[in-house]
């Protein structure tokens, strides 16, 4: 089968609503505190905040990133779509970033609730958390 007729039959069988995996997934938004001056964030920054290889805002205060732990379902979402990694890639990564003394990973967080509580309550802080758990509490900065 051909690439044209994959694609035609995959718009079909979503049509009829035979396949669902492309709904079934919610966006990820990221989260930062209403008093953060930082209006967007585009995918290379939000990579670079995760991976600790950007610190700071512009300004100078220091990022204080929230993760949730690994093997967590929206976690391994976010790592998959944000860092383009798997999750024992990620666990690599931070044990090589340990093991050469780099900086730490981002601070864990066990739920949405608590993320939102968190980001709302630290003004320099950033997370993420499933499109549908965004509240009024913190701003939108960027979709995942």
């Amino acid at each position: 089968m051909d690439r044209r007729t994959f694609l035609e039959v995959l718009a079909a069988a979503g049509a009829f609503g035979i396949c669902r995996f492309a709904a079934a997934t919610p966006r990820l938004v990221l989260i930062v505190n209403p008093k953060n001056p930082i209006r967007t964030l585009g995918a290379g920054e939000v990579e670079a905040i995760f991976t600790t290889r950007r610190l700071d805002w512009p300004g100078g205060s220091r990022i204080v990133a929230f993760n949730f732990p690994p093997r967590h379902a929206v976690r391994e979402d976010f790592d998959r779509r944000a860092l383009h990694l798997e999750p024992d890639e990620v666990a690599r990564f931070w044990i090589d970033r340990r093991v050469r003394g780099g900086h730490p990973p981002p601070r864990q967080i066990p739920d949405a609730k608590t993320m939102l509580r968190v980001v709302a309550s630290l003004e320099t802080a950033v997370g993420y958390v499933a499109s549908g758990d965004a509240d009024g509490s913190v701003r939108v900065v960027a979709e995942i």
